[in-house]
C-alpha cells in the first residue's frame, strides 16, 4: 500500500511540474509578443505564442 501511495505521489509532482512549466512557456510567448509589437520588429513571438497556446487546435 505504501508503494502505491509513494507512486500516485510522484505521477501527481510530476503532472503538477508539466501544467506549471506549460504555464510558464505560455507567459513567456505572451510577454514576447507583446514586446514584438514595437515597430521593425519580427514575428517570431507571434508565432511562439501560437505553438504555446496552441490556437490551431482551438
Amino acid at each position: 500500500m505504501t508503494a502505491v501511495t509513494l507512486l500516485l505521489l510522484a505521477l501527481l509532482k510530476n503532472a503538477e511540474r508539466r501544467a506549471e512549466h506549460a504555464i510558464q512557456r505560455k507567459l513567456d510567448a505572451i510577454a514576447a509578443a507583446l514586446l514584438e509589437q514595437h515597430p521593425g520588429m519580427d514575428g517570431d513571438a507571434q508565432r511562439a505564442l501560437r505553438e504555446a497556446i496552441r490556437m490551431e487546435e482551438l
